[in-house]
């Protein structure tokens, strides 16, 4: 279970890295365009790029977050 504990930890470092990229992306104007027009495909703009790398940069962080979950509960599986 030591194992379990160390990948816990792991987990909430990076839900606590995607809290802060994603305050990070929504106090950017990308964001608040498509908030303004939820309905519409919003095309980014030259300067939405730092916007459209804070998105990548979470989907990458919850991919992650999904691998180490998915370890914790093979680990729990085979504990049962």
């Amino acid at each position: 279970m030591e194992n379990f504990t160390k990948i816990s930890e792991k987990i909430k470092v990076l839900k606590e890295a995607r809290q802060i990229l994603d305050e990070e992306y929504k106090q950017s104007e990308f964001h608040k365009k498509k908030e303004a027009n939820p309905q519409d495909s919003v095309p980014p703009a030259p300067e939405d790029e730092e916007a459209l790398k804070l998105l990548g940069a979470i989907h990458q962080v919850d991919v992650h977050i999904k691998k180490l979950q998915d370890e914790q509960l093979t680990i729990l599986k085979k504990n049962e």
